[in-house]
């Protein structure tokens, strides 16, 4: 195939991904890392020699969670054209059983605190829908005046749906934001032309700022983050792992407890206060 025909198939392959209901991020990731082979191979045709030769390439260049990552998009692609003899297994390593970045409970109270004393509630409120709900960030779109309201949203994401409870204390902070701008139905948490949701580059830039301005280190603040605090301090106090992934809209309990690891130096402190 020449360039121009492997970019037109992208193209195909592209809106044959939104057509699945995959998420914006999800359907830019999957094409990029297609085209990052191709740009590898030069746009030649590809044979499973080809395929093999790029997995090499990757693994001796990139983390094996990156490599694994880009073969799963590939893999996707090779049975999408129906030649699954292309696909390649994943590189196999040994389970980790820390996260590599951990916001703690009290960072997250220190920068809620901050963002309410500087007055700044719509971030405040953004901070506290994602830490004490365990929302993912492209879920914020539905927290709305009505859910505020229901004390429940309903969320599709992913093609999945499920309901969100709401906690009295934030449902009425939300709708008392909502009389304070003028919000009496739809989205809380839009552009400033009121015309869309916040984009989900905006929020991480503006969690980042909400760190920087708390005095915690912006290198542990992603919105994803959050969520996994919120998993780890349910755990913490209910120790009740089916439920966590019921709230969390895991289908599987595998998936949960990636959410509930802790730390490298949470463990080894840990480890330590055994006295042993």
């Amino acid at each position: 195939m020449s360039e121009n025909t492997i970019k037109e198939k992208l193209v195909i392959y592209e809106s044959y991904l939104v057509k699945s209901e995959l998420s914006r991020r999800t359907v830019s990731k999957y094409v990029r890392d297609v085209e990052f082979f191709y740009r590898h191979t030069g746009f030649a045709d590809a044979d499973i020699a080809s395929v093999m030769e790029y997995k090499e390439h990757m693994r001796e260049k990139y983390s094996i969670s990156t490599v694994n990552s880009r073969l799963i998009s590939l893999n996707r692609f090779w049975k999408w054209l129906d030649k699954p003899e292309l696909c390649l297994g994943l590189l196999k390593c040994q389970r980790r059983f820390f996260t590599p970045v951990e916001l703690t409970v009290e960072d997250y109270r220190k920068m809620t605190a901050y963002a309410l004393s500087k007055g700044d509630i719509k971030w405040y409120l953004i901070m506290r829908c994602l830490g004490s709900m365990g929302l993912r960030v492209g879920e914020l779109q539905f927290i709305t005046y009505e859910a505020a309201k229901a004390c429940a949203a309903e969320i599709y994401f992913k093609s999945k749906q499920r309901t969100i409870l709401i906690p009295d204390e934030i449902a009425s902070e939300l709708l008392s934001y909502c009389r304070t701008v003028g919000i009496t139905s739809g989205i809380i948490f839009t552009n400033k032309r009121k015309t869309a949701p916040l984009d989900n580059s905006l929020i991480w830039r503006g969690l980042k700022r909400c760190a920087a301005e708390a005095g915690i280190d912006k290198s542990e603040v992603y919105p994803h983050n959050f969520r996994h605090m919120f998993a780890r301090a349910y755990m913490d106090r209910f120790h009740d792992i089916a439920e966590l992934a019921d709230i969390l809209g895991h289908s599987s309990i595998e998936t949960t407890r990636i959410y509930t690891k802790t730390s490298r130096e949470t463990q080894r402190s840990r480890l330590g206060s055994l006295g042993l």
